[in-house]
């Protein structure tokens, strides 16, 4: 306890002699009080201010109101990607939408312009719900994959603007165009260079399925994904031609769990070769560790991964990797359902994770929310990972299933005070940053490249949230962008490792993430007052490492394999 100042014992002997004059027991019965500690990251909190500024930087587009009550299939939303498709060094952006995907291209100067006519896309007539972005042709320009209900495109890069459909030439399309696609990927799973393919399945729906739900007596609802069979997601094997071969489903996919929502790639063990968590909804999460030659092992439930922090499966819309505790290893958070708490995973090295939410508060902050989008941002360049979440109910008539429950709900920015706890932001924010909303999918990035992460978010029923970064906290950043040898131009897999006296950061190169998304390719880091790296090693797809010294900070750093 501390020591009460000397004003404070005057005043409180003054007191005792006016209680004995007066006759007053209830004087005599004041006692001092501690002085409050001051709080250490309260200047830090206040400084983060986001604005929303989608409608001015000219991210013009509504997505319409669904049909009402909703079901399954209007209520699971479409995702969004932030990358770069003419090389410029500008990130852009890709709006995933009923009838056709929307394409947006940044101008250099952080504005955006709707180039979906000519492109292509425009063509693309369906029920479109999530994407993925990669270069699967190894001709260094990034291409798009478009996952669908009963639907599947793979759209080539042409330069200029223009994507081509290929889908039946990359031999996709026989195999996915009666399934229900969830979120997408591309990495190189094997180490041959060339970009291969994840794709995940929700459920089997179709127009003899049950379309509606009674979960409250008289109230008409969609239904839980237990009412339908489960659809397994599937690895496709890049060719090398131009296309891609499906991988056995014994040598990986026949063990997980099916119902699948969201894939994020990391090398859990660091021996090169890339495994990837599967969330799935409402049954246990996958964690496929890679044994090579596409062969996969389940490592769910030893992992720890398979549940969430009440021991229960999760509804894992949303799920990022990063170093929130920075101990070197990759932590992930996991978005869930309204009444259950997100996740935030700690690595205990090992190929083992606990569950930090109730520890970090990130249980009780989370508990009232239903979870999509999820992103590790550090919002303040600080060099703790803080948190994102997009969020909002599948069921629009839920208040009358749960009169505490809202449909549309606000973003949660969570705070990371030094991987102790997360503290949330929202309230702080102006109302467009704090408005509620249908979120689904989500992007991290930082679209006018001033080292300040920005965020992309889909707003289900209304316009897409664009929060711009303008925390000016004079803390350091690196941004890092790499390019690798063909056919892997873009390095999806490198892990980058920073160091700077005691203090390290890890990353990698992997935009699949989030929900239905594809986030910014590149690796940023905050650094703190960090005034440049002592190293910077790179463990290259190819195998090679490379390390640089003495690395200035507050810049894009561009690094080529072949330099």
């Amino acid at each position: 306890m501390a020591r009460p100042s000397k004003l404070l014992f005057t005043q409180f002997a003054a007191l005792g002699v006016l209680a004995f004059l007066l006759g007053c027991d209830q004087a005599a019965a004041v006692k001092p009080t501690a002085m409050e500690a001051p709080d250490p990251f309260e200047a830090d909190r206040r400084a983060v201010k986001f604005s929303e500024v989608a409608s001015e930087r000219g991210l013009n587009f509504s997505w319409p109101q669904q049909p009402r009550p909703m079901r399954s299939p209007e209520a699971f939303g479409c995702g969004c990607a932030a990358f770069d498709f003419n090389n410029d060094g500008w990130q852009d952006v890709l709006l995933v939408a009923d009838p056709f995907p929307h394409l947006f291209q940044n101008d250099g100067k952080g504005r955006f312009t709707d180039v979906t006519d000519g492109s292509g896309l425009q063509t693309l007539h369906a029920d479109w719900t999530g994407c993925a972005i990669g270069d699967y042709d190894g001709d260094g320009l990034l291409d798009i994959l478009l996952t669908g209900f009963h639907q599947l495109a793979l759209m080539k890069n042409q330069s200029a603007g223009r994507f081509e459909n290929v889908t039946q030439d990359a031999r996709l399309d026989s195999q996915n165009h009666e399934k229900w696609g969830a979120s997408a990927g591309f990495m190189d799973l094997d180490r041959d260079g060339w970009l291969d393919l994840v794709v995940l399945n929700y459920v089997q729906f179709g127009p003899d399925s049950k379309q509606y739900c009674e979960l409250h007596p008289g109230v008409k609802s969609g239904c839980p994904p237990q009412e339908y069979p489960p659809e397994r997601g599937e690895i496709w094997r890049n060719n090398q031609r131009g296309g891609f071969d499906l991988v056995p489903e014994e040598q990986g996919m026949r063990s997980t769990s099916g119902v699948g929502l969201v894939l994020a790639f990391t090398d859990l063990d660091g021996d090169g070769l890339i495994d990837f968590y599967i969330g799935n909804d409402g049954v246990p999460a996958d964690l496929l560790h890679n044994l090579g030659d596409m062969r996969f092992e389940n490592l769910g439930v030893s992992s720890g991964l398979a549940l969430g922090p009440d021991a229960t499966p999760m509804a894992a819309m949303g799920a990022d990797w990063n170093d929130f505790d920075r101990d070197g290893r990759l932590d992930l958070a996991v978005s869930n359902f309204d009444k259950r708490s997100f996740s935030v995973f700690q690595n205990e090295g090992g190929q083992f994770f606990s569950d930090a939410a109730h520890r970090t508060g990130v249980a009780s902050l989370t508990r009232a929310r239903l979870g999509f989008g999820t992103n590790w941002i550090d919002f303040d360049n600080n060099g703790w990972p803080d948190l994102a979440f997009v969020n909002g109910h599948v069921y629009d008539n839920v208040h009358e299933l749960d009169s505490h429950a809202t449909y549309r709900q606000p973003t949660l920015l969570l705070f990371n005070e030094e991987g102790r706890r997360f503290v949330d932001l929202t309230p702080q924010m102006p109302a467009q940053v704090a408005r509620p909303m249908v979120g689904r999918g989500s992007a991290s990035v930082d679209f006018d490249n001033d080292g300040a992460v920005d965020f992309l978010a889909v707003d289900f029923e209304g316009t897409p949230y664009l929060l711009h970064n303008e925390t000016r906290s004079g803390n350091s950043w690196i941004t890092i962008d790499l390019s690798a040898k063909s056919p892997n131009h873009f390095a999806y897999g490198a892990r980058l490792v920073g160091k700077s006296g005691t203090h390290v950061w890890i990353g990698q190169v992997s935009p699949a993430s989030s929900y239905l998304s594809s986030k910014d390719r590149r690796v940023h880091w905050g650094l703190g007052n960090v005034t440049q790296l002592d190293s910077l090693t790179i463990q290259w797809p190819s195998g090679k490492e490379s390390i640089r010294h003495n690395v200035p900070v507050n810049q894009i750093l561009q690094i080529d394999e072949g330099l």
